[in-house]
């Protein structure tokens, strides 16, 4: 038979994670009374995230039969460092909200796209190097609508990834430059 390639957690002695956060929010009907209740919002996130990979996880890579191992671990984990895991390099979201005070009524939706995300740290198998799967960017839209009941209540409805986007998964590797569609 062939090998099976299993994936395990490994916590990190040190990480660091930084990022700026841009947002800006408008009620339209401070422009035109009609459009009361309505407002528009933009946000948008950079991030950078990295951890110190460890040595179980370089050491790994160092027991693999490739002769360029050395050139790849240096090229994959800059001093030492790789992408944290599920920190996307990016996010924004731009929303519309519509607020009905008198009915206690607030309707909502919002469009998030999230940056290209490091899910699985590079490996080997068998002697051959696996590079790093990262998620591509991807867009979801989500709907919320919620209702005041009396004074103490409220009861809320959201829908989730009305899109359904595909989310492409690629291998990506600093070493080649180069990255393939996981299947």
């Amino acid at each position: 038979g062939g090998s099976t390639l299993a994936t395990t957690a490994d916590n990190y002695d040190e990480g660091m994670i930084n990022g700026f956060e841009f947002e800006l929010r408008q009620s339209l009907g401070a422009w035109w009374d009609p459009l009361e209740g309505l407002s528009l919002g933009v946000n948008f996130t950079l991030i950078e995230s990295e951890v110190d990979a460890s040595e179980s996880e370089v050491q790994d890579l160092w027991d693999t039969l490739i002769p360029e191992i050395g050139d790849i671990i240096e090229a994959e984990y800059d001093d030492g460092k790789r992408d944290m895991m599920g920190a996307p390099e990016y996010l924004y979201n731009l929303n519309a909200t519509y607020t009905v005070p008198k009915l206690g009524t607030e309707l909502g939706l919002f469009y998030t796209v999230k940056g290209d995300t490091l899910v699985a740290a590079g490996t080997q198998d068998g002697g051959s190097y696996i590079p790093h799967i990262y998620e591509k960017a991807v867009g979801t839209l989500n709907f919320s609508i919620s209702q005041r009941v009396g004074r103490h209540f409220n009861v809320a409805f959201k829908a989730k990834n009305l899109l359904d986007p595909d989310i492409e998964t690629v291998y990506r590797s600093n070493y080649t430059g180069e990255e393939a569609m996981k299947e």
